[in-house]
Formats: C-alpha cells, sequence, structure tokens
C-alpha cells in the first residue's frame, strides 16, 4: 500500500462528487453496513444536514481507502460535531478498506477534529458505535480528551444452520405464538407474502407508512415527514445495491404487515422498521411476517439477526441478546 494521504471534505459538492468512489469503497468492504454507505448518507444529508460537512477521507494513491462522515451542528447554544446519520441510523462507524493500518480510524477522527477547533466546535459525540467498530479504538488526537460510555441495547439473535434447528435459538412460548398465529391465519383464508422490487417499492413503502399512521397516528419515527421523504429517497438507492429487503404480508388483497430490513455482507439481516394492521392483532400478522423472514434468513445462510436500537420485549421473546452500543464525548483540552 502506497503513503495514504487524509484530506477533509467541507462542503457540499465535493461530498456529491465523492459518491462512486464511496459506492466503490463500501462494496469493496465485506463487513460494511448500508448505514455506512452513500445510498443511506448522502438522502440524510439532502433531508437533514443543517450544517457545515466535515468529512475526512483517506486516500491510497488514487483509491478512496477510508470515509469518516461527521458534521458541524450549531444548535445556538454549542457547536457539536457529529457523525451523519445521527438520529436514524443505529450503528456508526468509519468505513475502512481491508488492510489499511489500524490506526486509519484515528488519523480521519483527527483530521476532523483538527477542523473542529477552528469551527469552535465545542464536542464531539461519537453515538451508536457498536462493539466490533473501528471508531471502538480510535485515540482522541493531542488536545482532545474522550471518554466512553454504554447506551443503547442492540439485541441480537444468533441463527443455526437449518429452519428445524430455530427451536434450539427461539423460546418455546414464541413458537408457540407463531404457530397458533399461523393457524388462525389459515382459518380466515391464508396469507401471501411479497418481496419489494425496484418496480414495486415505492408502492410497499406507502404501504408502510399507512400501517404505522393507522397504528401509531402522527407519533413515532415515521411521523416526521423527513424521515419518510429520507425513505423515499434511500429506499431505491439501497434496493438497487441489494442492501434493502421490503417485505409485505396480505389477507387476501390487503396488507396487514410491513418489515423494512437492511441486508448486510455477507451474513446478518437488520431489521429496522416495522408496522402491522391493528385491526388484525388477534392474528398477529406481524409475528407471521417476522417468523418468514427469520427462517427465509435462516435458508439464506444468515448467521445473525440484528434487533437494533432498544429493548422492546418482542426482541427478547425472540431469543435476542443484548449488544450494547456506546457512545464517546470528545472535548478540547
Amino acid at each position: 500500500m502506497t503513503i495514504l494521504a487524509v484530506d477533509l471534505i467541507t462542503s457540499d459538492a465535493p461530498l456529491a462528487a465523492l459518491r462512486p468512489d464511496w459506492e466503490q469503497l463500501w462494496r469493496r468492504v465485506p463487513t460494511s453496513t448500508p448505514f455506512q454507505s452513500p445510498a443511506w448518507l448522502l438522502p440524510w444529508w439532502r433531508q437533514f444536514g443543517n450544517g457545515l460537512p466535515r468529512v475526512a477521507v483517506l486516500h491510497d494513491g488514487q483509491a478512496l481507502a477510508g470515509i469518516l462522515p461527521l458534521y458541524v451542528l450549531d444548535n445556538r447554544s454549542e457547536r457539536k460535531l457529529l457523525p451523519m446519520g445521527a438520529g436514524i441510523t443505529d450503528y456508526q462507524d468509519a468505513l475502512l478498506a481491508p488492510g489499511v493500518p489500524a490506526d486509519a480510524a484515528g488519523r480521519l477522527l483527527g483530521m476532523a477534529l483538527h477542523q473542529a477547533r477552528r469551527d469552535g466546535v465545542t464536542s464531539c459525540d461519537l453515538i451508536d458505535v457498536p462493539p466490533d467498530a473501528h471508531l471502538r479504538a480510535a485515540d482522541p488526537p493531542d488536545g482532545w480528551r474522550g471518554e466512553w460510555r454504554a447506551a443503547d441495547a442492540c439485541p441480537v439473535l444468533g441463527l443455526p444452520e437449518t429452519v428445524e434447528q430455530l427451536r434450539a435459538c427461539v423460546p418455546a412460548p414464541m413458537l408457540r405464538k407463531l404457530r397458533m398465529n399461523r393457524h388462525r391465519v389459515d382459518r380466515i383464508g391464508g396469507c401471501t407474502i411479497e418481496i419489494a422490487t425496484e418496480e414495486t417499492a415505492g408502492a410497499l413503502l406507502d404501504e408502510l407508512f399507512r400501517l404505522h399512521e393507522t397504528r401509531w397516528g402522527g407519533e413515532g419515527v415515521l411521523g416526521d415527514p423527513r424521515v419518510r421523504a429520507f425513505h423515499r429517497n434511500a429506499a431505491p438507492l439501497l434496493l438497487a445495491e441489494g442492501a434493502l429487503r421490503l417485505q409485505v404480508l396480505r389477507f387476501e388483497t390487503r396488507i396487514v404487515a410491513a418489515y423494512y430490513a437492511l441486508l448486510v455482507r455477507p451474513r446478518r439481516i437488520l431489521f429496522y422498521l416495522s408496522a402491522y394492521d391493528p385491526h388484525h392483532a388477534r392474528e398477529s400478522p406481524g409475528t407471521v411476517l417476522l417468523g418468514a423472514m427469520i427462517e427465509a434468513a435462516v435458508r439464506e445462510g444468515r448467521t445473525e439477526l440484528h434487533f437494533l436500537r432498544g429493548g422492546e420485549s418482542y426482541k427478547y421473546a425472540w431469543g435476542g441478546a443484548d449488544r450494547m452500543n456506546a457512545v464517546c464525548r470528545l472535548v478540547p483540552v
């Protein structure tokens, strides 16, 4: 590897121009998540970016070898450095090419924090950092002090090799509930399951929004029109990358449950959003759809199902075990 050069993108035009190289880097990293892709973060920036981009990049010759997308948020009382994607992104980390030196994440962070001093930033919050993140090993540069603490639980279900072995992973009460709900669905005429394609993704996303509105009214994450606009922009890009699985369950022609999941190479699936029709709570269509998606993930050879942030009881009912995200606050000294 040639000498690595670190630079900082500080405006929108060069950030948009970086997209092809960023996409190529994301595809090269075998464990990259959709949360690190330009298909996720550039739509986020268009909807929520109300500050200054501070995107640290690492180049190996002409090739992009690393990226840490941050931005400065000016909220009147203080100026903070935050990761792009903040608020709706469950896992945050630098994206690094295979084989880059171990200190690469620290170099990217150091470049951003060097500019942060000039920007008058009073703190940098690295939020939603998972246990295996490169940022966990990134030392603060001179002149900054960092303190890590545990943040949100992100339950994970380890998957077996075969569907028949699920009984060893999923608690018996949940398996009984799944069987009972499948019987109830059969008694009212059965169901069909549909996976979104490029042609149907927009319509099925609208159905997800409709179900969420029916269940929660204007509350919840999809109550914000900017979040809905973000997903309208991001979903087709993620789908084209093979990183989105939008799946719905129908009773006859009516869609009664929807799941928005993200696919991570090679063997992980992240359950990001779901909604169901409360008028069919007795049949629990969300449970039926989730059960079908778990069985499909096992058949595909996936080994982990991530329920993502939050300690909702249903995640543990399925057998999820906590993995803890962390947050680090860095302040100048």
